[in-house]
């Protein structure tokens, strides 16, 4: 009976080595395919961050190059407005100079009524026998008033048109330039904030991909942190391997010195 226990002390010992080797491989292999798991998650989430935030990325940059177009038109209808305005100007400023023609012309025809009145007057007078003297010259100045007073009128009612056109014109310019000012500054600074938007979406669009890279590293990182974890585990059980049969040795060894002496 004595000879017996030593040996169920090594079955003990083989047994308990055997079953913690085994836990410690079924553990270590499980660690490592948690790794795994966790890496292709990491990578998968990797991936599709990179998608998204380039995607937005590149919706950004296609608004903000919108922007600059949107920009641009903003600047080029600011300045067709300005030739319109320009157009629009000289054309009143071509009416007062018409105006102003036609009123000469008009002060011509009655200059040229004003002395067919006037010899026609002076012919009756001199069939009459009637000399210029005395009411006869009054009459042909006062016809001679009239219709000078006719010119100064036309000319008058023609300079206030003609100076009204000009005036217009003018304001129509200061206007249209000071429009045109406030339009082409609203374009180049609605073109710089869309430019420095396209800007950023580009800076963001490198961004995740950097951002991509370092998250693979990590995942990677992640993965062998676990392995190293795993081959831990394993270890432990080669040394717990390795303190069971030095256990069993020592026990056969024990075994063997007192069956000698037995």
């Amino acid at each position: 009976m004595p000879y017996a226990l030593p040996i169920i002390a090594i079955a003990a010992t083989a047994a308990s080595t055997g079953i913690a080797m085994y836990s410690a491989n079924e553990q270590s292999k499980s660690q490592a395919a948690i790794a795994e798991y966790n890496r292709i998650q990491n990578e998968q989430n990797a991936v599709w961050q990179r998608m998204a935030a380039e995607r937005a990325a590149q919706s950004d940059q296609f608004n903000s190059q919108l922007s600059m177009s949107n920009a641009q038109s903003q600047a080029d209808q600011a300045n067709m407005n300005n030739v319109l305005v320009q157009q629009q100007s000289q054309q009143l400023r071509a009416q007062a100079d018409g105006v102003d023609s036609q009123s000469r012309q008009q002060a011509d025809r009655i200059r040229s009524e004003k002395a067919r009145i006037l010899g026609l007057q002076r012919s009756q007078y001199a069939a009459g026998g009637v000399t210029p003297e005395g009411s006869p010259l009054a009459v042909l100045a006062d016809t001679a008033n009239l219709y000078e007073m006719q010119v100064a009128d036309t000319k008058l009612l023609a300079n206030l048109d003609s100076n009204k056109k000009r005036y217009e014109a003018g304001m129509n310019e200061l206007v249209g330039d000071f429009n045109l000012s406030s339009d082409l500054f609203a374009s180049a600074m609605n073109k710089k904030a869309a430019q420095s938007s396209f800007n950023d979406a580009q800076f963001a669009e490198k961004a995740a991909g950097a951002g991509y890279r370092i998250n693979m590293r990590q995942a990677a990182i992640e993965q062998m942190s676990g392995n190293a974890t795993a081959r831990a585990t394993a270890m432990g059980g080669y040394s717990a391997l390795a303190s069971g049969v030095g256990k069993m040795a020592d026990t056969g060894m024990t075994y063997s010195m007192y069956k000698a002496k037995s």
